[in-house]
């Protein structure tokens, strides 16, 4: 009887139910996949049924004040829209208006013959390819519907940076793009481009006169900023080695273990090359001990993530797969725009779903079961918008007349927060068909915005234990992009993503995502599938 009364009081108390590890909830592995440079509007624009269900995607764009309908396009679009912040970001944004993708510059005007939509009269280009969506006539986006159908779809996650992916893969890795914390100078200066030139090698590795331009937060206006106090390089203004705490130094302090698939050291999506601390630079390499040939936590071949997923695995490289994975595809499956033949983004997605749930990419089972599914989430994010339309006002939406993070006292006002990107959220915990935010009219902050950020407040929350979370990844006066969940209240509406789950139940059995164009051992055996596969970074942007 005392027994029943303990747990009567428990219950009335909101306890949370004890999970494998003691950490919060059931989940013991998260894979973040980081694809390239789409919006909603541009990748899900063929999914009737995802907007029959709520999704918040149009079929048109502004142009000062002209609609353009979106036309539809292959995957691999020979056209690379420009996506700098300045000015493509701002002249899309347009102070406000979100009329001005058709003032950023093309680099083409047709693609294998055949012209790209054309502009209102008075524009300051001919042709448009921002104002297009992926058609789905072959079925190439299968995966992505059928990701989104079964599992989680956010209306509302917005890219933190408004640029392109160096500074994106910054927040998605550390939760900021600055060079130092708070309170040291320069912590509100926000890297905010790719590099000018020498987009060889990015980060501690970079040439001396390498140089990111960062956003003043009192203005607006770029400079070359932060200079860092490192020799080598030489002090050089705006040159790309920073030193702050990233997501992976909170895990490690925690004992949780995490790895970081890249395709080359130096490449921009390499997120832990720009870490002083992390790199160690001597004589052009990375030689900290996170990093080949000794390190093992980050990995310069993404076909690893499979191996380590036990896919043709042999004795110990199966089921390798770590409590915490960032998995940065590969050019010819990344999504990003500009090189025709550049499509198995979908196939690539799908086959580390499946391998997760262990199955390949034609519904077979792998010979060897390492049974993560039921305690994985894979998160399937883009890195920024691409250049692609979006209709949906960041800064009136989320700033709500208070520019910066929430709760952040100003902090990245001037740069914060970028356009809109998918986001999947797949696990046997993940509810059905769920779609997070209306259709229309969000009201943020609120549980269903979300950035960058969000994920790493997800990933702070799942590996503390009894409620409590590991984070934060800065000092508690700087918030870095871990906000939107910070003040959400009582359980369980207090994590990031919270509204994606139901762990009162068991986990849903696992049914193979059909439909890749590409098999699983394409990528694993990339020659035999891509014409001329040399490895590389998703590009240059």
């Amino acid at each position: 009887m005392q027994g029943l009364l303990v747990l009567l009081v428990l219950g009335l108390l909101g306890a949370r139910p004890a999970y494998a590890g003691s950490f919060n909830t059931p989940i013991q592995h998260v894979i973040v996949i980081v694809q390239e440079n789409r919006t909603p509007d541009n990748l899900f624009g063929a999914d009737t049924a995802l907007i029959r269900a709520g999704a918040h995607i149009v079929p048109f764009g502004n142009c000062h004040g002209k609609n353009i309908t979106l036309t539809p396009w292959q995957l691999d679009a020979c056209f690379n829209p420009d996506h700098a912040h300045k000015p493509s970001w701002l002249d899309t944004y347009d102070e406000g208006a979100m009329d001005g993708a058709c003032d950023v510059t093309t680099r083409v005007t047709s693609c294998n013959g055949k012209s790209l939509p054309a502009c209102p009269p008075g524009t300051r280009q001919d042709f448009c390819p921002e104002y297009t969506y992926v058609s789905n006539s072959t079925g190439l986006l299968n995966p992505y519907f059928q990701l989104a159908a079964q599992y989680g779809f956010a209306n509302y996650m917005f890219q933190t940076n408004q640029g392109p992916s160096f500074p994106a893969h910054q927040f998605l890795f550390s939760g900021t793009s600055a060079p130092v914390e708070y309170p040291r100078a320069f912590f509100d200066w926000f890297s905010a481009e790719n590099m000018g030139s020498d987009t060889t090698n990015y980060g501690c590795v970079g040439r001396e006169d390498a140089v990111i331009k960062e956003v003043d937060p009192a203005t607006g206006e770029e400079s070359n900023g932060y200079t860092p106090p490192y020799d080598p390089p030489a002090n050089a203004a705006g040159f790309p080695c920073y030193e702050h705490n990233t997501m992976a130094d909170v895990l490690e302090s925690a004992g949780i273990s995490w790895r970081y698939y890249a395709v080359s050291q130096g490449s921009l999506f390499t997120a832990p090359v720009a870490i002083h601390h992390m790199c160690q630079e001597n004589n052009g390499n990375c030689t900290g001990p996170d990093w080949p040939p000794d390190g093992t936590k980050i990995v310069l071949d993404t076909g690893k993530v499979l191996t380590d997923l036990g896919v043709n695995g042999s004795g110990s490289a199966n089921c390798q797969l770590q409590q915490v994975s960032w998995v940065i595809p590969d050019g010819h499956w990344s999504d990003h725009p500009g090189t025709v033949g550049h499509d198995g983004g979908p196939s690539w997605v799908s086959a580390i779903v499946n391998a997760v749930g262990g199955y390949d990419n034609s519904g077979t089972k792998l010979p060897v079961q390492c049974n993560y599914w039921a305690n994985t989430v894979v998160l399937i994010t883009w890195d920024d918008w691409g250049g692609f339309y979006d209709d949906v006002n960041p800064i009136t939406t989320i700033g709500a007349g208070n520019p910066g993070y929430p709760g952040g006292r100003g902090n990245g006002s001037q740069y914060v927060y970028g356009f809109r990107v998918p986001l999947l959220v797949v696990s046997p915990y993940a509810k059905n068909g769920y779609i997070s935010g209306p259709a229309t009219n969000p009201t943020c902050p609120n549980f269903y915005c979300h950035d960058f950020g969000s994920i790493l407040k997800f990933i702070e929350y799942v590996f503390g234990k009894n409620g409590h979370s590991l984070g934060p990844i800065g000092p508690s006066e700087w918030p870095y992009a871990d906000s939107f969940a910070r003040d959400l209240g009582a359980p369980p509406k207090d994590y990031s993503l919270y509204d994606f789950f139901n762990f009162s139940g068991g986990p849903r059995t696992f049914g193979p995502i059909t439909g890749a164009k590409y098999s699983t051992t394409c990528f694993l055996n990339p020659r035999t599938c891509f014409a001329d596969f040399q490895p590389a970074s998703p590009d240059s942007d």
